[in-house]
């Protein structure tokens, strides 16, 4: 298979490494130091609990145009960078192309549908704590690899069993969803509040979730986005809150999310879409989220800065 990763990074470096690994032919779309590293000594991808791979030669570009039609695009910017990339994909998508967006975030599918056709595009999601250590190495964090595509308008595919197929060969988690939209809010109702509230707190994972108010507080910002979720027809498990802070129980204790590491970082980050997203989205369905509404009050005086 023919695939291309657009965005090279802490997502898209390691699942795509992991296509590469398989014996797929993988193009990985960078910029800067990343790129030039990529093409002089490979793509590396460190993690201490799963091992080492390098990816040499690796396949590095920054123009679609110079790959040309894929069977898989995978999509791994950050939700911010969506919409400048989103129009420069055109050249990447033949007959038969699937698009499959690893980003964070429930609107990465509907963002691609305006410049993309609807056909070619699934819902997908991931959670990997990896990110670009230097030009060229992907350094990943804990146990967990885990990556869930779907279908949005319609049963599972053989297009995506094959995809899927390659992942599990290589280790990862890997599944098809027959609940996209469902199996998207609830990596959401996670990523969204513990993304806002590690970045407030700088805290780390292990912290977060011993100290009674700020474990209380992550709860109830669980509840805010199973609530908005159901307000648009979206039902979660019903006991998704209880599940997740049992998977956060269950996470090395120094994992860091990526808004955070962004945030100390004095990066952009993926407000907009994580809280931001989670107030829109309440205030339009009536559906009260203060978490949320705090957690963006306080995060955006430091976003509009960078």
């Amino acid at each position: 298979m023919k695939i291309a990763v657009v965005g090279a990074g802490g997502v898209g470096g390691y699942f795509g490494g992991l296509l590469a690994r398989g014996g797929q032919e993988v193009h990985f779309l960078a910029r800067g130091e990343h790129l030039q590293a990529i093409r002089a000594r490979g793509l590396r991808v460190v993690s201490t609990t799963h091992g080492e791979f390098v990816i040499s030669p690796a396949r590095a570009e920054s123009d679609p145009e110079r790959i040309g039609p894929v069977d898989y695009v995978l999509v791994a910017v950050k939700t911010f960078q969506l919409a400048a990339a989103a129009p420069n994909l055109s050249p990447l998508v033949g007959k038969g192309t699937t698009v499959i967006p690893l980003l964070n975030g429930v609107e990465a599918h509907d963002v691609l549908r305006r410049h993309l056709p609807a056909e070619a595009i699934v819902g997908g999601l991931c959670a990997v704590f990896s990110q670009v250590e230097s030009p060229g190495v992907i350094r990943m964090e804990g146990r967990t690899r885990r990556v869930v595509v779907g279908e949005l308008d319609g049963p599972p595919s053989e297009r995506l069993d094959r995809i899927v197929a390659v992942w599990t060969g290589q280790g990862a988690d890997a599944v098809q969803s027959d609940d996209i939209r469902a199996a998207l809010w609830t990596k959401f109702l996670f990523i969204a509040s513990m993304g806002g509230i590690t970045s407030l707190a700088r805290a780390t994972t292990g912290e977060v979730r011993s100290a009674g108010e700020t474990r209380s507080l992550l709860a109830e910002a669980f509840r805010e986005v199973e609530a908005v979720a159901g307000a648009q027809g979206i039902h979660l498990a019903a006991d998704v809150v209880e599940k997740t802070l049992t998977m956060v129980d269950g996470l090395e204790p120094q994992v860091t999310t990526s808004m955070q590491r962004d945030v100390v970082a004095d990066r952009p980050f993926e407000l907009e879409a994580f809280s931001g997203t989670v107030v829109r989205l309440g205030r339009a369905l009536n559906a009260p989220t203060p978490v949320h509404e705090a957690i963006y009050a306080l995060l955006l005086p430091m976003l509009k800065q960078r």
